[in-house]
């Protein structure tokens, strides 16, 4: 069957889309073309002879990419490159995914020096943990392009500056994926560390069974999920404790312990201090 271009996208799709005609930024650093989509139902786009760098970095879902001679599964967390010159379509995935989303960044770089000596000659597909910052840094630089003269033309430069980096470095690093996707589950804990969180609700960020949550924390850091916790609520409260004038007891809340003698002896535990010790000790002092 022969190959054909094809354009297929629901109605409960989402994009931004941001080209060289909407940023001089882009234009200088001979991108193309990036964007985000919010992939919903159906989603398809297929290409016979791009003349492009193509790069897709899945956040959620999951999605497609087909040539004549492949398939490729883009799961969450994984970028694939595609050369300039080679026929390829995507789609939303079905399998695994019933709810029918992808959640897309992309990026389409043009053929030229800078680009082509920074990339293979064949496609590609690798872990990163480059997708979340680069979905951010799109839609900070769609933000700024709707401000005024001459804060958005300073904005967007310092943006795609930004965006070049993480499309130049978007291989991870040599961690493995079990250890980034744990760093993720606690990352997120981080941000809300005042959550009365459970290793069940630990687990569901992962997602992974409890039992298999634990192997992991104590293979990658030494300690149960509630202890690396514990220890991160602990370092947490030890900056709030030196860098401001915050009563105990807001910090006490603020890290998870409405109960401020539970959160003195687990941090005394922690520290060997009491948190007004520490404070005493080691808060800076102009």
């Amino acid at each position: 069957m022969a190959w054909f271009e094809h354009l297929n996208i629901s109605p409960q799709c989402q994009s931004i889309i941001i080209d060289q005609v909407q940023s001089l930024a882009l234009e200088q650093k001979h991108i193309i073309q990036c964007g985000i989509n919010y992939g919903k139902e159906a989603f398809t786009l297929y290409r016979r002879n791009p003349d492009m760098h193509m790069l897709l970095f899945t956040l959620k879902g999951r999605g497609i990419l087909s040539t004549p001679a492949k398939k490729w599964d883009l799961q969450p967390d994984y970028v694939i490159y595609v050369p300039p010159g080679y026929e390829n379509g995507f789609d939303i995935n079905p399998n695994e995914n019933s709810d029918l989303i992808w959640d897309m960044a992309w990026v389409m770089l043009e053929q030229q020096s800078y680009w082509d000596q920074r990339f293979p000659h064949e496609i590609t597909y690798y872990p990163t943990q480059s997708g979340s910052l680069l979905f951010q840094t799109i839609g900070c630089l769609q933000q700024a392009l709707c401000l005024s003269y001459p804060l958005a033309d300073q904005l967007s430069s310092n943006i795609t500056e930004q965006l070049c980096l993480l499309v130049t470095h978007r291989t991870s690093p040599h961690s493995p994926l079990a250890l980034q996707r744990l760093e993720r589950v606690f990352q997120h804990a981080k941000q809300q560390l005042h959550h009365p969180w459970t290793v069940k609700d630990l687990a569901a960020l992962y997602p992974c069974s409890e039992p298999h949550l634990h192997r992991l924390c104590q293979q990658y850091y030494s300690q149960a999920p509630m202890a690396r916790l514990t220890h991160l609520r602990m370092e947490h409260a030890a900056g709030l404790l030196t860098t401001t004038s915050w009563p105990i007891q807001h910090i006490s809340d603020f890290c998870g312990y409405p109960n401020p003698t539970n959160f003195s002896t687990r941090f005394k535990r922690w520290s060997s201090f009491s948190p007004r010790q520490f404070r005493a000790r080691f808060q800076h002092r102009s």
